[in-house]
Order: structure tokens, then sequence, then C-alpha cells
């Protein structure tokens, strides 16, 4: 979905088309939509999509791409942390687009479309228009705005009539598409689940699910134009596989986040015997592990409170993570604070429980590591009141 967003149009043949109101289209011309299946790398896991404008008498033959960026953008990690990436739509030739999806193995199915003489015209003039430089830029939307919503959107607007869909998805979530695609790829599911809210959980409707190229695909090959004379026709004219589909390699590329915190919770209860047998208590490994929790927070108060991103807040991550275990991780060395420590155990061990309840009533596909995340500050919440009651040594 993602290539360099380019600030000089490919050669000069795309320097005329772009030009005025580009040329007038012959009757040969198709406009096709183009769908590129995901590959193997992350930047590929959601695939993508394109528009191709095919004009065989004016020896046109580009593909209109709403995927790109600059990653050289002053500040672009942190407007990207944001959510105020600038993506642009740019040209490319069809060949060169082609011969990049056939390296990586990513397979490329056209749906040409089903347009009069008009509608063709319409549609490139648009395309045209938005892909002149002081048109280009757009506010990137992983779910709402991206390469997949923006060329349906510039479709159903320069097609003479509605383009009807058939309710063929079946009702579904963000997470649990988000999941699907990232399958192979554990930390970054991880990492997606912290950082994004409950909204992910939300059931989306079949127009929002088309945000995902593939979903976008099996909607348009069934959609239909109603005409304004009240006739309907076909959305979809005919469909070509430009190149192979090679299914992704089925075989996980990382290691399961859910062991890595299971082996964080046995090294808690392995600390907690220790402690226990010669009556003395790590502080440093509760430190330590208040500090992480605490950094972890960090990031996702600013999240849910500083970055434009859909779906962040509410997050139920942010009762086991927040930037307050930092005030306790400082507190559990100041020996007049040992009171605050208490309380703040105390209250700390009663969220971890509710989240947990939570977890299993309202969100059932909750990140396993999660549970393990939180159990671990859990059981270490509890602690602390053993070594109160034991007099254990600091």
């Amino acid at each position: 979905m993602r290539k360099i967003c380019l600030s000089v149009f490919v050669l000069f043949l795309c320097a005329e088309f772009v030009s005025a109101q580009a040329v007038q289209l012959s009757d040969a011309t198709e406009i096709s939509l183009l769908t590129c299946a995901p590959a193997s790398e992350v930047y590929s896991l959601y695939g993508h999509t394109a528009i191709r404008i095919n004009d065989p008498v004016n020896r046109i033959d580009m593909v209109f791409n709403y995927g790109m960026f600059d990653f050289s953008a002053p500040n672009f990690i942190y407007r990207f942390a944001r959510g105020e990436t600038d993506y642009c739509l740019g040209i490319e030739m069809y060949a060169d687009f082609l011969a990049a999806y056939r390296r990586r193995k990513s397979g490329v199915t056209e749906q040409v479309l089903n347009l009069t003489g008009n509608e063709k015209q319409s549609l490139a003039n648009a395309l045209v228009l938005n892909a002149r430089p002081e048109n280009s830029k757009y506010r990137y939307n992983f779910f709402y705005d991206n390469c997949s919503t923006r060329p349906r959107i510039l479709i159903e607007k320069n097609v003479e009539g509605l383009v009807e869909y058939p309710e063929i998805l079946p009702k579904t979530t963000f997470r649990t598409i988000v999941h699907h695609c990232n399958r192979n790829h554990r930390w970054l599911t991880f990492g997606i689940d912290l950082g994004l809210g409950s909204p992910l959980d939300d059931t989306i409707k079949q127009e929002v699910q088309m945000f995902l190229p593939a979903n976008l695909m099996t909607v348009f090959a069934q959609a239909q134009v109603k005409q304004p004379d009240g006739q309907s026709r076909n959305l979809i004219a005919e469909t070509r596989q430009l190149a192979p589909y090679h299914p992704v390699d089925e075989k996980t590329v990382d290691t399961n986040p859910v062991t890595v915190f299971r082996l964080l919770l046995a090294l808690a209860l392995a600390v907690f015997f220790i402690e226990f047998k010669l009556k003395k208590y790590f502080v440093w490994f509760d430190v330590c592990l208040f500090i992480c929790y605490g950094l972890t927070g960090c990031m996702l108060v600013f999240l849910s409170f500083f970055s434009v991103h859909p779906t962040v807040f509410p997050n139920p991550s942010l009762i086991w993570a927040h930037p307050l275990h930092l005030i306790l991780a400082a507190a559990l060395l100041i020996k007049p604070m040992q009171n605050f420590v208490k309380y703040y155990m105390n209250i700390n061990k009663i969220l971890l429980v509710i989240l947990v309840i939570y977890w299993t009533v309202f969100s059932p596909d909750y990140n396993q590591a999660f549970f393990a995340l939180a159990l671990t500050l859990c059981l270490r919440s509890f602690f602390y009141g053993f070594k109160k009651k034991y007099e254990m040594k600091m």
C-alpha cells in the first residue's frame, strides 16, 4: 500500500495527460480497478488498490495510485505516530506497476469497469484533477481514507446513476480483519491491539469493511449501477488475473508474545517464592517492572489523547499500563511513601481484576498476552501486602 511519493510525474508521457483536462479518450478505452494481493512484507499485508486507464488508440496505459507517501518528509515518524501522515495520488506506467508486484509475487486482479464513454471521460478527468500537485496530497487514515476508499468514492461520484452494493460481507469488526491480515506477524498484532482501543471491537458496516482492498474487490464483483432511467447494469464488465496469486506462507515469522509474557509471569512467580523463602523484598524487581509498564502507559496516553488516529480511545489497556506507574516506581524507594504504595497497590489489584472480567465478558477477542501482563502486575500488587504482613526487608 506504500510507495515513495513522486513530486514529478513519471516521464513526459504523464505530463500531457495531466495538463488541461486530460486527453479525449477513445472508444477503446478501458478503466479498471486493480487489486493487489497481500505479500509477505509487513507493509503489504493488507493488499493494495489502484485504478488503471488503458487507451490503446492514444497510447495511454497508466496507473493512478493513492498509496504513495514521502518517507523523507520533515518529522515523518512523529506525524505518523500522531496520525497526521500525508499520502498522495501519483501516476506510474502500468508496465512498471505490474512488474513491481510480479517481482514480489503478489497477485494482481483487474476488474474492468462497465462504464459509458461519458463516465470514462468524467472519471479520467477527476483522476487528472486529483493528480495535480496542488490536489494530490490527502490526510491518510488507515480505516476511513486510504488507497482503497479513495478509488471507490471517486468511481461512485463519476457514474451516471447510483452504485448499489449487495450485502455479501459477513458482519465483523476491525479487530477481526486486522488479526486475519496480521495472522503471521504476532508482535505486529500485539502492538496494534495494545495501541488501539475498544472501538476496534465495534461491528462495522459493509461500506466501512471496504477499506480493505480484497473486500472492495469482492463487493465490486457483484455491484450494480442503477441508471437514471431505472435500468441496472453490472459495475464490472470483465475480471482478469494479471499476475498469478501466490498464497502467503502461513508460517509465522516471529515468536509468540503470549509465550514471552507468560515467561515474565513465571519469573514474577519465581521471584515471589524466593522472596517468601528469604523473607526479603526484591524492591528493584518491582521498580523495573513498574517503570516498563509506566513508559508503555505514556505511549498509550499519547495515542489516546494527542493523536488523531481512529479507534484509539477508550483503550482498556490504560488500566494496566499508565504513566502513574512511574510515580509508584519512585515511591517504592522512598520510605515515607510506603503508605501511599500500600493504597496504590490495593487499588491497582482491584482495577486489574475488573479489567480481566471486562475482557472475558465484553471483549472475548482480546490479546492473550495482555492477560499475562495484567496478571503479572496483579501478582506483584498482591505480594506487597505479604511483604508488610511478614515484615520482609528491602
